[in-house]
């Protein structure tokens, strides 16, 4: 059964420094297979209305939303091959889009 991850983004702020600090962490390798198995997410389990989500301290994956990102940020955007790195303890996030 999938079950579409609800976060309060609210009282997150966009930042762009959190993929430096993510390969940083972890090497670009290591950070390049994480952002890879959130992609793979998605295309197993999601669709037209979620986005995978990569949590910065766990390297954990979700899907959440496309709406909900939307009501809480105000973001929109194109849904194809975009990540939402996201630090809950620091309240930040970054949108990762594949070039």
């Amino acid at each position: 059964m999938k079950k579409v991850i609800s976060l309060d983004l609210s009282t997150c702020s966009p930042d762009n420094s959190l993929w430096s600090c993510f390969v940083t962490k972890l090497g670009i390798e290591k950070a390049k297979t994480a952002a890879r198995q959130a992609l793979d997410l998605q295309c197993m389990h999601g669709n037209q209305q979620t986005l995978p989500v990569l949590f910065q301290e766990t390297c954990g994956i979700g899907l959440i939303s496309t709406e909900l990102i939307h009501s809480q940020t105000g973001l929109s955007f194109n849904t194809h091959r975009v990540i939402l790195l996201l630090s809950m303890p620091k309240k930040l996030f970054q949108l990762l889009y594949e070039t």
